[in-house]
């Protein structure tokens, strides 16, 4: 159940965009499971998600290791997180943030990023992902 419904958030489809409520930046914090603050360091696009072939075709999806300053929300005690989103072409994903946070990963005016990050438990590891849907706030704007 919970393999079908994050392919069902993360699969792009050429013909479908993403329909996102406007819901407020207050309400976006409110409702993510985890909120990290901190520096993306490496993109990788075209990841599988682990486990997950055999349920199918598997979308291609954007990992991020984005390393961990601090935790605004939730409990998470490592100093890297692997976080997942999709293309961002109809599939709601983030790949436009998580290429600039880490182009500017070395800048302290661009690279720090706060994420909104719903977690999931499959196949017995726990993985996170944020969407264009999700809380986020940039170093520049402070705007999600």
């Amino acid at each position: 159940m919970v393999a079908a419904s994050v392919l069902m958030v993360l699969s792009a489809s050429t013909a479908s965009a993403c329909s996102c409520g406007r819901a407020s930046s207050k309400d976006k914090f409110a409702e993510a499971d985890l909120i990290v603050k901190g520096r993306m360091k490496l993109v990788t696009f075209g990841v599988e998600i682990p486990d997950l072939r055999s349920e199918g075709e598997a979308p291609r999806l954007t990992r991020g290791d984005f390393e961990v300053d601090k935790v605004l929300k939730g409990t998470f005690k490592g100093k890297t997180l692997s976080v997942y989103t999709g293309a961002g072409m109809g599939d709601c994903g983030r790949l436009g943030e998580f290429l600039t946070a880490a182009f500017y990963y070395h800048s302290d005016k661009f690279a720090v990023y706060e994420f909104g990050l719903s977690k999931t438990e499959f196949a017995g590891q726990t993985l996170y992902f944020t969407s264009i849907r999700d809380y986020a706030k940039g170093p520049k704007d402070g705007q999600e």
